[in-house]
């Protein structure tokens, strides 16, 4: 079974997050260097989409990219349900396009799906075209300031009578290319039904500077800051959610 494919087991494996502190970080990082008043934010690979709620409820219009059709599927009935001023648009990070422009876009938990400079390249052009200049491009672990840090992770999560016991496993298929695979699984017993998910994906890892030189190397990007653990405070350090921020021109 695939793990994506499963919107709700995924949302408990993934629910350590305190989403209504990124919120606010959200907005501190806004007013401090965004240059453009911030409406709608944009999440690419956005899953079950899990500020979506609490970012409404701040009064922004949310709208997420993702090509699973089961957590598009999941996320509709969350915004219909709750009548939320929201989409989730079906489409690939690498290449997009969208019939709006948005004020700031994110990419959460590592999700920049990069295999090659190429990819990179076309990525960074989609999104500059869908943001307004001097609107902000967040991305957290998603850069590798710490190339290092690379090692098997496992935590456990429980909901009502369902456990998840999340294993990422990250292994080098081509360290000469900086090509790795990195392995979920999720281990799960919903009311002593047990269940296992697996997903597996490549992706190009990239330190900061090399991450920073290729933004701005096509003429659109501006490194602003980087900081961990939604505080502009802390600085990138081993083992945390290192986050860094550019601004369009």
């Amino acid at each position: 079974m695939i793990v994506y494919d499963n919107p709700k087991y995924y949302e408990i494996a993934f629910a350590f997050r305190d989403i209504q502190a990124e919120a606010n970080f959200l907005e501190m990082l806004i007013a401090q260097y965004s240059k453009v008043k911030v409406q709608t934010f944009l999440e690419l690979a956005s899953g079950n989409s899990p500020h979506i709620e609490e970012l409404c409820r701040r009064g922004y219009r949310y709208v997420g990219l993702e090509l699973n059709d089961e957590m598009i599927t999941y996320v509709d009935r969350k915004i219909k349900n709750l009548g939320l001023s929201a989409e989730v648009i079906k489409g690939d990070m690498t290449k997009f396009s969208l019939p709006m422009s948005v004020d700031c876009v994110l990419v959460f938990l590592g999700s920049l799906y990069i295999t090659s400079d190429r990819e990179l390249k076309q990525h960074l052009d989609s999104v500059a075209a869908t943001l307004q200049s001097g609107g902000l491009y967040v991305l957290e672990s998603v850069v590798s300031f710490y190339p290092e840090d690379v090692h098997k992770q496992s935590w456990e999560m429980e909901e009502g009578s369902i456990k998840v016991v999340t294993t990422y496993d990250p292994v080098w298929i081509n360290e000469s290319e900086k090509l790795m695979s990195g392995k979920i699984t999720l281990d799960i017993d919903d009311d002593g039904i047990k269940k296992q998910l697996e997903h597996s994906e490549v992706r190009k890892i990239y330190t900061a500077d090399e991450f920073i030189t290729q933004a701005e190397q096509t003429n659109q990007w501006e490194h602003v800051t980087s900081c961990s653990d939604f505080d502009l405070q802390k600085k990138p350090n081993e083992g945390a959610r290192n986050i860094i921020v550019f601004r369009k021109k």
